[in-house]
């Protein structure tokens, strides 16, 4: 389709005039159906209620989210459909810079000051390179992905337009990842940085080497990512994660804070930094990124009482007693959204009363939800925030409860690097905590080694005997996963040879009813045991 009176347009640009100059050069073109929006707050909330054919959209916005954050943040969150046409407007001659080192880049920009022909024109060779792509497109709105991962590799040996031919690869690249398919996009993204050096296709291969555990190779190019584009953020939030994950919280906030002063108005890049800081122990500078980031973000949908939570723990932390009471309000008016719901609303409670000097109604908060750190629903995050309180009890009065806690907590969840590794930052203050979490960890290594070496012997039954009893006493998902795997070998060994295996069976069971359905090896588990029992269909 072309550009012309049916094509409809949101216009982003806080200057009213601009606005309506913008709205005239459409105009000239038959370009009629514009609508205009001055801040990335209403351009958000026009994007999710309706689809446009082209946004045209400033950089600077004034207050709130720049054009390229607001950008980012509606592809991210899947409210921008890809046949949209983006064109960033701008008066910065360093935007070459920035959309030169963006992995969410706009389809074109166009610098200020520019003649309505060239806007238009812009706009066609945009509107060429969509209608190129639109095939595929067309496709993965269809919900047709492995399709239109076949139609752009096709497009991309047809192109004659190196462009074009780089859309194509960079959008199969994307599809792949999607869909699982790391290798395949991976020698896409491979085959590209062996003819030149592009930062979005070095950045999937950091992506993909990341999820595949190789954080320091994934570490080393998000690094040579930075030095060659230093404005590259996503280079910069990947590799604060990668550094999260192995318990690194000090360093990842550092790298976070270099994001934030680059693109100071993105939420989720301030509620990531605000929370680095307070795992490594910082609540005053965690509260002014938390507080930025409630700040930006109250009025979005993917807003969620999660932050309140952090802010208000760093609030408690840093002595900062004012707005506690009204933030514990406001988090109690959104418990059902809460993870971890009445557990959560304590450890905000018992947080609010020690830092009101009211140690004994926060152990009483604690005692009153311990129960539910045994809880299905308890994850990990619950558990970090409810440590956060018991380290924090005078021990005069709490005794020897918070290592007993943190004895349990560690059973169930110290069962990586980096859990263990954020269970001991959080225990670091706390030497008896300390220790009953190092225990804790020892004990799963000590006790799964067992069952390794028991199996690798031939005794299997004893193995899944073993990782059985201990599921049940710490809940430990990993170990509740081996512990399936090995009961479900033995049921398979039994069913061969025609033997019972009623007990065995119960203990799948009550595993399989406990563990995350939506995962993908518990998922797995699932079809053995049907395999078993076809009755259960």
């Amino acid at each position: 389709m072309p550009l012309d009176n049916n094509t409809t347009v949101l216009i982003i640009e806080d200057s009213h005039t601009v606005r309506q100059s913008l709205r005239s050069m459409l105009s000239t073109a038959g370009i009629t159906r514009s609508e205009g929006v001055s801040n990335a707050s209403e351009a958000r909330n026009r994007l999710r209620g309706k689809n446009y054919d082209v946004v045209l959209c400033d950089y600077n916005l004034g207050e709130g989210m720049d054009g390229q954050e607001l950008l980012e943040a509606m592809r991210k969150g899947g409210n921008l459909p890809i046949s949209t046409i983006w064109i960033m407007i701008t008066g910065e001659r360093h935007y070459e810079r920035v959309v030169a080192a963006a992995e969410m880049a706009p389809d074109d920009y166009i610098l200020k000051p520019f003649a309505s022909q060239m806007l238009l024109d812009r706009m066609n060779l945009a509107h060429q390179r969509k209608i190129f792509l639109a095939p595929a497109h067309k496709l993965v709105m269809q919900g047709k992905p492995e399709q239109a991962i076949q139609v752009l590799r096709q497009l991309a040996r047809e192109a004659q337009n190196p462009q074009y031919r780089l859309d194509a690869q960079r959008l199969a690249a994307e599809l792949l990842v999607n869909e699982g398919r790391q290798s395949e996009a991976l020698t896409i993204y491979q085959e590209l940085l062996s003819m030149r050096v592009i930062p979005w296709a070095k950045m999937g291969v950091a992506r993909i080497v990341a999820e595949q555990g190789e954080t320091q190779e994934s570490n080393a190019l998000l690094r040579e990512i930075i030095a060659d584009a230093p404005r590259y953020t996503d280079a910069y939030d990947l590799l604060a994660q990668n550094l999260i994950d192995d318990g690194q919280y000090q360093t990842a906030a550092v790298v976070l804070e270099k994001a934030v002063a680059i693109s100071p108005r993105n939420f989720h890049r301030l509620k990531s930094c605000g929370t680095a800081l307070l795992r490594c122990g910082d609540p005053a500078k965690a509260a002014d990124y938390l507080q930025r980031a409630v700040e930006i973000g109250r009025n979005n949908n993917f807003f969620g009482p999660d932050i309140l939570v952090d802010l208000l723990q760093a609030f408690s932390e840093s002595g900062q007693t004012q707005q506690l009471d009204r933030l514990q309000a406001e988090i109690a008016g959104r418990m059902d959204e809460l993870p971890g719901g009445q557990m959560t609303m304590a450890v905000c409670r018992a947080m609010t009363a020690l830092a009101q000097n009211r140690p004994a109604d926060a152990l009483a908060q604690l005692q009153a939800v311990a129960e539910s750190l045994r809880a299905r629903e308890t994850d990990f995050s619950c558990a970090q925030r409810f440590l956060s309180a018991a380290v924090r009890l005078p021990p005069e009065q709490s005794g020897e409860l918070p290592p007993q806690w943190a004895h349990s907590i560690g059973l169930r969840f110290a069962d990586g690097r980096h859990e263990l590794g954020t269970l001991l930052e959080i225990a670091h203050k706390h030497p008896a905590c300390h220790e009953a979490i190092q225990t804790a960890y020892d004990t799963l290594q000590t006790e799964s080694n067992k069952a390794v070496e028991l199996a690798s012997n031939g005794m299997l039954e004893e193995a899944a005997a073993m990782l059985y009893l201990l599921s049940q006493k710490t809940l430990n998902e990993r170990i509740s996963m081996n512990a399936c795997a090995l009961l479900l070998r033995t049921c398979e060994t039994r069913s061969k040879a025609k033997q019972p295996f009623p007990e065995e069976e119960k203990q799948v069971q009550q595993l399989l009813h406990w563990l995350p359905e939506e995962n993908n090896r518990v998922r797995g588990f699932v079809k053995r045991h049907q395999a078993l029992n076809p009755d259960l269909e």
